[in-house]
């Protein structure tokens, strides 16, 4: 006698593959996956171009006000025209000491150079559009390339500088600038001679 054993599985179509509703279930999350994943690669993108950014831009401020203080320490006369926009200094040109074997004179006098005016550098700073300018005798190099304000005051030998740069990143998708960051330095002046116009 036979034994009829049922079969666990149907007929064999039923086996072939997936339903098309199963099919649209796993495409679209699927693209839900995607899509998540894009959106986080782009916030990352973002925060890491406006981490660069901020990088460069505090590396800009840097160089600003340390070209500023040392130039302005150096400095054997100042001034301060276009109503704080523009900086002039004149520094003694820096030459070769050499040892004087005169005892007559003082250890110091001995061991720093002559100064001769003739010899003198010529040093402006401004801003022309977004950089601001160090032009030494003529030639010209830009230390930052995002300020929105460059400022320079004189109250006796104390010299205030106010100096701003923007962001070149937004902070939402409708395009808002982040607020430009104001940075102000203090340096008085060691043997330089004043003229504010």
């Amino acid at each position: 006698m036979k034994k009829f054993t049922p079969s666990l599985h149907r007929n064999g179509a039923s086996r072939a593959g997936m339903t098309i509703v199963e099919l649209l279930c796993a495409m679209s999350m699927s693209v839900i996956a995607l899509g998540a994943a894009f959106v986080t690669l782009i916030t990352v993108q973002r925060s890491l171009n406006a981490s660069l950014y901020q990088v460069d831009a505090q590396g800009d401020q840097n160089r600003v006000f340390a070209y500023l203080r040392r130039d302005l320490r150096g400095a054997s006369a100042v001034q301060i025209d276009a109503q704080g926009t523009q900086l002039t200094l004149t520094i003694p040109a820096q030459s070769t000491p050499t040892f004087n074997l005169n005892l007559g004179l003082s250890l110091l006098s001995i061991l720093t150079p002559p100064q001769n005016a003739s010899n003198n550098i010529t040093i402006q700073y401004y801003r022309q559009g977004a950089s601001i300018i160090r032009e030494v005798n003529g030639a010209t190099t830009e230390l930052s390339s995002s300020a929105t304000l460059f400022n320079v005051s004189l109250s006796g030998s104390l010299v205030q500088i106010n100096a701003g740069f923007q962001p070149h990143y937004t902070l939402l998708a409708q395009g808002q600038s982040a607020a430009a960051s104001t940075w102000t330095a203090y340096v008085h002046l060691l043997n330089a001679t004043p003229n504010e116009e």
